[in-house]
């Protein structure tokens, strides 16, 4: 469940060809609703998503699975978050595991692996942990990630035009995690620069990590398409 095309395109990509049937939900409240109707063996969920985030979604469904007396399915947190204070409130929530953005395909795998044990169709041990991500395998998603990062951007310019900083500040985390999982690591700190200004209200460094990253956004998209 995510909010992000390019990041649901990036976990349909490292799911695909395992025999998972994979279906995504654009925000919490989708995500409640889809688990309502019908079973599921595992969910990847963002905590950052509009209408209902991840923690009230987890929590809506840990409620459902109460009333039906069913087995807990285990919720898998994805979440450029890495504080330790994040992680405690998705255990509160009732989430079963914690993958911090960027998350590789190897890992997204070995988690899936150790949830569904022999129920997942590459039971098998686990790939040496990859620090860095597979170009060749994300480059056909590039023009994707380009356009919503572009968008992203544009929000967040929105965002401080009206002196949201809380909205500047959910932009950049967006843009932080989906740029490291993609391998743009100048773009991710830029990004995170962002967050940092809409966490400190502070307008100024908005709009300095802003420049910076709308640069390295246009410099990336011109060396991906090689010109």
């Amino acid at each position: 469940m995510d909010d992000n095309s390019d990041n649901l395109l990036l976990m349909q990509l490292y799911l695909g060809g395992q025999a998972y049937a994979v279906e995504v939900a654009l925000n919490g409240r989708e995500a409640v609703d889809k688990f309502t109707e019908a079973p599921y063996d595992l969910v990847f969920m963002d905590l950052e998503m509009p209408l209902l985030d991840g923690y009230g979604a987890t929590r809506a469904i840990r409620e459902l699975e109460r009333r039906a007396g069913g087995r807990p399915v285990p919720i898998l947190v994805l979440t450029a978050h890495a504080l330790d204070e994040f992680r405690t409130r998705c255990e509160a929530a009732g989430c079963t595991d914690f993958l911090v953005k960027p998350v590789r395909k190897n890992a997204v795998l070995s988690a899936v692996t150790r949830y569904l044990g022999e129920a997942a169709p590459q039971a098998r041990p686990a790939a040496p942990a990859c620090p860095v991500p597979d170009i060749e395998l994300l480059r056909p998603l590039f023009p994707v990630f380009f356009a919503t990062a572009a968008g992203t951007l544009d929000e967040a310019r929105r965002a401080l035009r009206r002196g949201d900083m809380e909205g500047m500040r959910r932009q950049g985390h967006k843009l932080k995690g989906s740029a490291l999982s993609y391998g743009f690591d100048a773009l991710g700190r830029a990004a995170l620069d962002l967050e940092r200004a809409g966490e400190d209200a502070d307008p100024a460094a908005g709009r300095t990590a802003l420049e910076r990253a709308t640069t390295l956004l246009d410099e990336a998209r011109t060396a991906a398409s090689g010109s």
